[in-house]
C-alpha cells in the first residue's frame, strides 16, 4: 500500500473523533453542515454502532462502521453486520484505505459471530473487490395518491414523531418480516433515522390497546406543499395495516400531488394504481410525473459459512456437492489476522436440513464461486444457472439445474432498510 507508513487505523473514539467525523462528511457532500447541534442524529448512530477511523499523518481522514443488526431468511433470524458510514476524504483517496478499512470491520464482524454482512453501495458492483455481490432489483415507484384504488376509509391517524424513537423501534422489531428483511439491534439507529431531516419530515401511525405502534409511515417533504411527498419508510404487521397506510396516503392526495413509495416484496404495486399509463404520459415533464424505476442499491456477503448454510431448509431432493470458495477480502488483511476471509475447499448438502463442512468429499460434483456469487445463490438474488453466465460462478450444467429448481422456493430477498 502506498505511503503506509503515514497511515493508522483505530477504534472510533465519540468524543475525540466526532468532530473531524462531521467535517469530512460533509467535506464529500453528504452533510450540509459540520456543526455537532446539527447532527444530533449522527451522533447517536455513532454510539449505537462500532466505528473504525483511518488516519493520515495522525489526521482523521476516513471512517467505516457496522450496526448490529439481522436479517431474516425463511423466518429464521440471522446476525447481520450492516456496514455503514464508510467515507475516505479527497485528501486520502486511491491509497486503499477503504479497503482496508471495511475489511478490518468485517474481520470484526465474522469474530464477533455474525453469519453476514450487507451494505448500500453508490455504484454498481463497487463493494466486488471485498466479496460482496449485488442484491435484488428494487422497485420505486412515484405517482398520484388519489389514483390508489383502496376503497376504504382509514381511522384518523396518531401524529408520530421524532421524539418517539423508542416506540417506533419496537414497531421495527414487530413488523411483518419477510425473506431478506433487515433490522437494527440498537433503537439509537431509529432515533439516527427520524432525526435527519427532522423539520422535512414527520410520521402518522397508529397504535393498538396496548399502546405498541403497529403500523406507521415516516414521510419526508422536500419540497413544496404538493410534493413529491417521500415514504421514508413504514412499518406494518399485516396486509390489512398496509392497506390502511395506503388509504391514509390517498387522503392526502387533495394536496399531495405524488408520493414516492418502495414496493413492498409480496405486492406489485402497479395492481393498486389505475392508469398508470395515462399517468405516465399526461404527467411527463412534471414535478410530479409518474414513473417507477428498478434500482440495485445493496449488497451482501457470507461471513459464516456454517451459519448461514444451517438457516437453509428446502422441500425436495436432497443435493450434495463440492464447493472451492475464493474470497478476495484476503488481499486486505494480514496473514497473521485472525480471520483470513472465507477461501477453501469444502463439501455441501442443501436440502431439508443443510450444512457445510471443510474438506471435499470424494465422487461429488464440484462447484468454483467467489464468495460473492455464492452469497447471491445462498439468499435467492439470482438463479446459479444465471449466476454461472454473469458472476464468477463454474458447476457442471446438471448441478445448476438441479439448484435453480431447489432455490426457486426462495422469495425475492428485499432489505428494507436503508442504512
Amino acid at each position: 500500500m502506498k505511503n503506509e507508513s503515514r497511515i493508522t487505523i483505530r477504534k472510533f473514539e465519540l468524543e475525540k473523533d466526532f468532530q473531524s467525523a462531521l467535517n469530512i462528511w460533509q467535506e464529500i457532500g453528504w452533510l450540509e453542515s459540520s456543526k455537532p447541534e446539527d447532527n444530533k442524529g449522527i451522533k447517536y448512530m455513532f454510539e449505537a454502532s462500532d466505528f473504525l477511523v483511518g488516519e493520515v499523518d495522525s489526521r482523521l481522514e476516513a471512517t467505516t462502521g457496522f450496526i448490529p443488526a439481522s436479517l431474516n431468511y425463511q423466518g429464521r433470524e440471522l446476525s447481520l453486520h450492516a456496514l455503514t458510514g464508510v467515507v475516505v476524504s479527497p485528501l486520502a483517496r486511491k491509497q486503499g484505505l477503504a479497503g482496508r478499512l471495511v475489511a478490518r470491520s468485517l474481520q470484526q464482524g465474522a469474530l464477533r459471530g455474525d453469519a453476514l454482512s450487507a451494505l448500500l453501495m453508490f455504484e454498481q458492483g463497487y463493494y466486488n473487490h471485498l466479496g460482496y455481490g449485488t442484491g435484488s432489483y428494487e422497485h420505486i415507484f412515484t405517482f398520484d395518491p388519489a389514483q390508489l384504488k383502496v376503497n376504504r376509509e382509514p381511522a384518523i391517524p396518531e401524529r408520530i414523531t421524532a421524539e418517539n424513537w423508542e416506540a417506533i423501534h419496537q414497531s421495527w422489531l414487530k413488523r411483518r418480516k419477510l425473506h431478506g428483511f433487515a433490522t437494527p439491534n440498537p433503537p439509537e439507529v431509529i432515533r439516527d433515522m427520524v432525526s435527519w431531516k427532522k423539520e422535512k419530515s414527520f410520521g402518522l401511525g397508529y397504535r393498538n390497546a396496548q399502546n405498541e405502534i403497529t403500523h406507521m409511515m415516516w414521510l419526508v417533504r422536500e419540497k413544496g406543499s404538493h410534493g413529491p411527498l417521500e415514504v421514508a419508510f413504514l412499518t406494518c404487521r399485516n396486509h390489512d395495516q398496509f392497506l390502511e397506510l395506503l388509504a391514509l396516503l390517498k387522503n392526502l392526495a387533495d394536496q399531495v400531488f405524488a408520493v414516492t413509495l418502495l414496493e413492498p416484496a409480496d405486492i406489485q404495486l402497479r395492481d393498486l394504481i389505475k392508469l398508470p399509463h395515462k399517468q405516465s404520459e399526461i404527467t411527463r415533464g412534471s414535478d410530479y410525473n409518474y414513473r417507477s424505476r428498478v434500482e440495485a442499491y445493496w449488497q451482501v456477503r457470507v461471513l459464516n459459512l456454517k451459519k448461514c448454510l444451517k438457516a437453509v431448509s428446502l422441500p425436495g431432493p436432497e443435493i450434495n456437492f463440492n464447493l472451492e470458495l475464493s474470497d478476495p477480502v484476503e488481499k486486505y488483511l494480514k496473514p497473521s489476522d485472525e480471520w483470513q476471509g472465507l477461501a477453501g475447499k469444502y463439501s455441501v448438502t442443501l436440502g431439508p436440513d443443510s450444512s457445510i463442512a471443510e474438506g471435499f468429499k470424494e465422487g461429488l460434483p464440484l462447484m468454483e464461486a467467489s464468495i460473492n456469487a455464492f452469497s447471491r445463490l445462498w439468499l435467492g438474488v439470482v438463479r446459479p444457472t444465471s449466476l454461472s453466465r454473469t458472476d464468477e460462478l463454474k458447476a457442471p450444467e446438471e448441478l445448476l439445474q438441479s439448484l435453480d429448481r431447489l432455490l426457486a422456493i426462495l422469495p425475492r430477498p428485499q432489505l428494507d432498510w436503508e442504512f
